[in-house]
């Protein structure tokens, strides 16, 4: 990384450190799973070098793990976006009848982009918490904490792009498309805590193996 792409990423962290409300949880999230996506990509191309019988597949995974890490990253704008619209529709007129009708069409329609955003985040992540495990068993064990740091990042990153959900879908008022949400947003937190829970249980007991045994009884 040269001094050009870190000044890249120090200009996002001062916006999102900002005093303005964008950029938000929802971009946080996205860069979040994002950065999760490379670090598979990054494990799959180094082991692909050193495994030529799969160096097929983790050629593949590497691709896949790349062209998520782009979506992401384009979702971080795409997020701003969308609480861009919710903002405008906030702002428009409601002193009659007429322009409340026409406000509150214009904000929900907004609030439901808004949330679908951040849905196709966590879809995302949950993705590369896919691709973590599709990787754990081919790649170096010198690569371990580097998944690990992926599995974690990938599962915070669905986690919170669901917040960014439940903050808009608060506000919506249609039935139909909320009771799809909540379907869909139930099985994204259980499926990537239980794909976390399972390669974390793993990659942990042979990484923290140097502390030993420790003595559970508080003197």
């Amino acid at each position: 990384m040269d001094e050009r792409d870190l000044k890249d990423v120090e200009g996002f962290l001062a916006e999102l450190g900002s005093p303005e409300p964008i950029p938000g949880g929802g971009a946080a999230a996205a860069l979040v799973g994002a950065l999760a996506a490379a670090l598979v990509g990054m494990v799959a191309g180094i082991s692909a070098r050193k495994a030529a019988p799969e160096g097929g597949l983790l050629g593949r995974l590497k691709e896949e793990a790349e062209g998520t890490r782009a979506a992401l990253a384009k979702a971080m704008g795409e997020d701003a976006a969308a609480y861009g619209r919710v903002a405008a529709a906030l702002r428009l007129p409601k002193g009659t009848v007429e322009e409340k009708a026409a406000r509150e069409r214009a904000l929900q329609g907004a609030l439901r982009k808004a949330a679908e955003v951040p849905l196709s985040t966590a879809e995302r992540a949950l993705r590369v918490l896919e691709l973590c495990e599709e990787v754990l068993p081919l790649a170096s064990r010198h690569l371990r904490s580097d998944i690990a740091v992926a599995v974690r990042l990938a599962q915070a990153a669905v986690h919170s792009a669901l917040y960014n959900v439940d903050a808009n879908c608060l506000w919506m008022k249609d039935e139909d498309f909320l009771g799809n949400v909540r379907a869909l947003r139930t099985r994204l937190a259980e499926e990537a805590d239980k794909k976390a829970f399972s390669m974390l249980g793993r990659l942990e007991e042979g990484l923290k193996s140097w502390l030993g045994e420790r003595d559970s009884n508080p003197h």
